[in-house]
């Protein structure tokens, strides 16, 4: 399993996130690519080099003519047009990014609005979002989900969050260290007085950590292939850096620990539900980050007939795939639980073929490959030949069979 652990040696915020990313590995050009999808203009992408205290790192940042806040408070930047949930939700959903992606952004969004509302005491609907609704924010937030496609990073970690000193300057006037928002998306994770005055953690960073990380404060044991430094905008008394190790987890590099592969299961028991509405919402739970979804015939209470609609999702989504079961059927409640799964190595490349590019899944165990190609391909370049999708697939895997 990829994994990723953030280090935030000198705070966290969507920038240094992507900057972290950038320098671990990630194309700024593939970045651009998958951003430009988002139906928000104006912007332009600020990349450099810079050394923050001796430690050499990648400064991240989107420049948005009317949204400029390269100062560091809040205050010295102009008043940005706020946006409410759903706009913020269906500028995502508008965009070309992946299903994943969308799914993981907008849990972001979606955990960010509950703790607007509950700080404003009022509904994740009617809230409006200031700095975190603006163009750049938003930026920040679907670019993490790209960059973790793009570092093929199934699950995250991160340190403990560290808290600085003092008051900070934002849109409705002065707020104590750290502002309200972002003090309820802390709330139960770790964090520690850093004794640094100023805003170490952003609420677009709060946001992004506590919606993707299980257990904030966990620091895995694995093997690092990759380490990047993404710098902030500020110069505190220690590096203003977070460091992303990339790898695998120590136990799946070797061998014989059954903890390596370990999932959130979920399931719901429904009888009152149109067996036709259950084929949007496997796709929907799928898009949310489900690694598998089913259905299962089960006999519930008065001897009704009736199904198990389960999924196997990754433990940062599991929030996410449980939003999607709830909102997609007729059920008042999804039960959750962890167990262990071993997994073979994998990997997805694309191949070139006189009929089209196809993406090819190989597994590899004790040295020997297995090949698969993507269902969706074949089904695609079917219908396109309007050729059988037996006669496709056979003429595909002439293609990618093992070398």
């Amino acid at each position: 399993m990829n994994v990723a652990y953030l280090e935030m040696i000198g705070g966290a915020s969507g920038n240094m996130l992507l900057g972290a990313f950038v320098d671990a590995g990630v194309e700024v050009s593939l970045l651009e690519r998958a951003l430009r999808t988002i139906p928000v203009d104006g912007w332009s992408i600020e990349c450099r080099r810079v050394e923050k205290r001796g430690i050499a790192a990648t400064y991240f940042d989107f420049v948005v003519p009317g949204e400029d806040h390269h100062a560091h408070e809040h205050a010295n930047r102009p008043r940005a047009h706020g946006r409410h949930l759903d706009e913020v939700l269906a500028i995502v959903e508008r965009s070309g990014l992946s299903a994943a992606q969308k799914a993981r952004a907008s849990a972001i969004y979606v955990r960010l609005a509950e703790a607007e509302a509950k700080v404003h005491g009022t509904t994740a609907e009617r809230i409006h979002f200031h700095e975190v609704g603006a163009v750049d924010a938003i930026l920040d937030v679907a670019g993490t989900c790209v960059a973790l496609d793009a570092l093929a990073v199934e699950r995250l970690y991160c340190s403990a969050f560290p808290v600085g000193r003092g008051s900070i300057d934002m849109e409705h006037g002065r707020y104590p260290n750290p502002p309200p928002a972002t003090a309820e998306l802390l709330r139960a994770a770790p964090t520690y007085d850093a004794g640094i005055p100023g805003e170490m953690v952003t609420t677009t960073g709060a946001a992004i950590l506590t919606a993707l990380v299980a257990n904030p404060g966990e620091r895995p044991a694995m093997r690092a292939a990759r380490i990047g430094y993404g710098a902030g905008r500020s110069d505190f008394a220690v590096p203003n850096v977070l460091r992303a190790s990339i790898g695998t987890l120590q136990a799946e590099a070797g061998a014989g620990d059954d903890s390596a592969g370990e999932v959130a299961v979920l399931e719901t028991n429904i009888d009152d539900m149109s067996p036709q509405h259950f084929e949007l919402a496997i796709e929907r739970v799928l898009a949310a980050g489900a690694y598998d979804v089913w259905l299962a015939p089960v006999t519930m209470k008065k001897l009704r007939p009736g199904v198990i609609f389960g999924a196997v999702a990754p433990l940062a989504l599991e929030g996410a795939v449980a939003h999607a079961m709830l909102a997609e059927t007729t059920s008042l409640g999804v039960r959750v639980r962890r167990e262990r799964r071993y997994t073979v190595p994998r990997a997805i490349e694309e191949v070139a073929t006189p009929l089209g590019t196809v993406r090819v899944k190989t597994a590899t165990l004790d040295g020997q490959r297995r090949r698969t190609l993507e269902y969706d391909d074949v089904v695609r370049i079917a219908r396109e030949s309007g050729r059988p999708i037996g006669e496709i697939a056979a003429r595909l895997e002439e293609f990618v069979s093992p070398s």
